[in-house]
């Protein structure tokens, strides 16, 4: 308690118990009217009042606390020195003043928070209606000091010392929180991860310039900045308010001054000092960042994207542990010397403001998914029956940058080979699957393009999403389309130009903001064929010294719909009329069909008629393809062996739908090994002999 409050408190029980004992005494004062015993009560509290003048209490004592802060909200029965510091607020207001005198009048305060101080706070909340009440709905006033009546209160507290770069700042209230001597900015140096920032339309609060500020010889408290906004490109529009909608500065991630960016006027040069609030203090030998962020406009015209500006610090005011308040200017990258009209000064910063989705980097990643699902495959169909929920095309789409995004069309094109020509003359329905959940849905089009579209797809910044398209096969009778036909399905630029996805602005990507394709290899529809499910193992040796390779490949495969019979001959070429089996060599990592000795040899628990290896409906058989390399006519090098072979249109293995019977190659199909599966051995280093 100050020596006014001590005072005031002594003298006011003084003249309670002198009250007290003249109405006490009263009955024997006959003389004395009820009107003169009043008159005599209000001099000696006229005399009180005199006394506390002159002493130092007061409002004098509670018009101290501006500037101040209030952190958090209070209500009856809270204490703490915020309190006192609502009392001493109010009471500078004859308005809102908590009591006339006693406890809770000005230079009396306390830290209690009772019915005088809540009847105070109604009372301010009624005065500034308007700015407490309404905007809550409100239109009785509460004894509450809430997020609402706080903030204006704040508002009104800090405002009312902010006079500017040129003011007085002397100021004893908060001095005690500063230690050391006389203070100095020993350092102030760019934020090297801060330059040529981006800000987007609409984007709040992006960080575009900052300093590291180091005090010295004492702790110092940042009050106030100047900035320097300068026009870094020609064109039409060089006001900031063209292309900003705020300016705010922060302190160590704390917000501590906004403006609105039309403060900053060309006739000024785009130049305004911003007071701060209070605590943004640099303990001594520390050092703590102060950072200048810009809120773009939320309508930029498409003229202004791209544009640049350019930010300077002129000018740095602090107060520093003896209350003195200085204004540096030349320290570091603090510079007031040079005005900033070109772009390559050290002792500024450039950045520009763009279309949100540019600043905030978006990009949509195309990229195929599960192999599984996207190599070539035997599909098993019905004559009589559709096929339903066969998983058909998978593609992967990651969204790269800080803006989550809405897709609401994806396109995808078919390859269709074979007597069907358009996607319904296979297909009665596709659907789309993101992340195992069904979000689209479409009709088989009699096109080879099909649109998922008002699919309303929230996709977040960051994250990866995995689709699927399934599809319903209608029978082979119903159908327009024969067994062996093939269906590719691929999103490549064409496709990704026509989705329809906008930025979480509402503003639509454009063609440039997409990346990447997917696609699948050709999948086949048969009512009876072979699977190659497994590929058992692989392995590769070189024997005689090292001048002979031997690679094994070891696979199972599986006949669907009826038996199905495979040729007996492995051969290096697919152009052979009876070969089953065929394998491509490698050197050095390309097909090689001439000047290399190779031989081969197929064993299986497959029956063998004589001329095919015989595969029961519904069996799996193992086959061991056993091929042997002499690199003398090859040369020496690094040999490997793939079952099929990704340059072979023909694929891995030969069969025979119907019956061995038939002559080799009248109804024979080639059926092409998934390159999901390790069909390939390991590379063996062979020598000449």
């Amino acid at each position: 308690m100050t020596l006014a409050n001590s005072v005031f408190a002594k003298l006011s029980v003084a003249f309670v118990a002198l009250a007290t004992a003249f109405v006490l005494a009263a009955p024997a004062q006959a003389q004395m009217s009820e009107s003169e015993m009043q008159e005599e009560i209000d001099r000696l509290t006229s005399l009180i009042e005199q006394l506390t003048s002159q002493i130092g209490g007061g409002s004098s004592v509670s018009s101290s606390v501006c500037p101040y802060t209030w952190t958090r909200s209070l209500s009856m029965g809270d204490t703490g020195m915020d309190v006192m510091k609502l009392q001493q607020f109010l009471n500078s207001d004859p308005e809102t003043r908590v009591a006339a005198s006693g406890v809770g009048s000005a230079g009396m305060e306390t830290q209690y928070y009772g019915g005088l101080t809540g009847a105070a706070v109604a009372k301010f909340q009624t005065k500034y209606r308007a700015q407490v009440l309404t905007p809550l709905g409100l239109v009785n006033a509460t004894t509450f000091f809430g997020p609402s009546t706080m903030a204006h209160a704040n508002s009104l507290c800090t405002s009312s010392s902010d006079d500017g770069m040129g003011g007085d700042d002397d100021d004893d209230s908060s001095s005690d929180e500063l230690e050391g001597g006389a203070g100095s900015i020993d350092s102030a140096d760019f934020i090297s991860s801060l330059n040529n920032e981006e800000v987007g339309e609409d984007e709040e609060d992006a960080s575009v310039a900052g300093l590291e500020i180091e005090a010295d010889g004492s702790d110092i408290e940042i009050t106030a900045v100047t900035l320097d906004f300068d026009y870094a490109d020609t064109g039409a529009d060089t006001d900031l308010d063209d292309y900003a909608e705020e300016v705010s500065i922060w302190f160590e991630g704390e917000e501590v001054a906004r403006v609105d960016a039309d403060e900053f006027e060309d006739d000024d040069d785009f130049e305004k000092t911003i007071s701060l609030d209070r605590g943004a203090i640099v303990r001594e030998g520390e050092t703590a960042e102060l950072v200048v962020a810009v809120s773009g406009l939320s309508n930029l015209d498409s003229s202004n994207q791209g544009e640049d500006w350019n930010v300077q610090f002129t000018s740095v005011r602090f107060r520093d542990a003896q209350n003195a308040v200085i204004s540096e200017t030349t320290v570091g990258d603090i510079d007031s010397t040079t005005d900033n009209n070109t772009t390559t000064a050290s002792y500024e910063r450039e950045f520009s403001f763009e279309s949100f989705a540019s600043a905030a980097d978006v990009e949509v990643k195309i990229s195929s998914g599960d192999d599984e699902i996207n190599d070539a495959r035997a599909i098993e169909v019905d004559d009589n029956d559709d096929t339903n929920d066969v998983e058909w095309f998978s593609f992967e789409v990651e969204v790269e940058g800080d803006s989550d995004i809405t897709i609401d069309d994806i396109v995808a094109t078919s390859t269709i080979t074979g007597t069907a020509t358009q996607l319904n003359d296979i297909f009665s329905d596709l659907v789309l699957m993101m992340d195992g959940e069904e979000v689209g849905s479409e009709n088989a089009p009699a096109d080879t393009v099909v649109t998922f579209d008002d699919l309303d797809l929230e996709l977040e910044a960051g994250e990866t999403y995995e689709f699927v398209v399934v599809v319903d096969i209608i029978d082979t009778n119903t159908g327009t389309y024969a067994e062996g036909d093939t269906v590719t399905m691929n999103i490549g630029t064409t496709q990704r130009n026509a989705w329809d996805a906008e930025d979480e602005t509402g503003e639509d990507l454009e063609n440039g903001d997409f990346s990447g394709t997917a696609t699948t290899e050709a999948h086949t529809v048969y009512l009876d064929g072979i699977m190659v499910t497994e590929i058992e193992s692989t392995s590769a040796s070189a024997n005689d010294g090292e001048t002979v390779g031997t690679f094994r490949i070891k696979f199972a495969v599986t006949a669907f719909g009826d038996d199905q019979y495979i040729h007996e001959l492995a051969a290096n070429s697919a152009s052979s009329t009876d070969a089953g089996f065929y394998y491509t060599v490698y050197k050095g990592g390309t097909a090689t069909t001439t000047n290399t000795n190779v031989s081969s040899v197929v064993t299986t628990t497959a029956d063998d008629d004589g001329e095919y290896y015989v595969i029961e409906e519904g069996e799996t058989e193992t086959f061991t393809l056993t091929v042997t390399v002499d690199p003398d006519a090859g040369g020496a090098g690094l040999y490997s062996v793939e079952l099929g072979g990704d340059t072979n249109t023909n694929g891995g293995l030969r069969f025979d739908p119907d019956n061995a019977a038939d002559s080799a190659s009248t109804d024979d199909t080639w059926y092409t090994v998934p390159s999901s599966l390790d069909k390939e051995t390991d590379a063996e280093n062979l020598v000449a002999s």
